[in-house]
């Protein structure tokens, strides 16, 4: 029995594995992205503060905010003074 043919074939296989490897993507993506925001400082027209966040924190950041409106609107204090008669609850 030969295995000259056998090992050929073999060799022929396992080349292309060999020289290749494994098949992995050449460039997977991060697993979080960041998204950058410029944010103008007041009063400077040369200052700009820049944030980089995730999305999940970009998201968080937005609904505390939404949280702190809502707070602050729903339980306003009296505005004015009442003994003056300006403004009352």
């Amino acid at each position: 029995m030969k295995l000259t043919p056998i090992f050929a074939a073999i060799a022929v296989v396992a080349v292309p594995f060999a020289v290749h490897g494994t098949q992995t993507p050449a460039s997977a993506p991060p697993a979080t992205k960041r998204i950058c925001t410029i944010t103008p400082t007041i009063g400077s027209r040369v200052n700009n503060t820049r944030r980089c966040q995730s999305r999940e924190e970009r998201e968080e950041a937005k609904q505390e905010a939404r949280k702190t409106v809502d707070r602050i609107q729903t339980f306003k204090p009296c505005n004015g003074n009442a003994a003056f008669g300006q403004g009352g609850c």
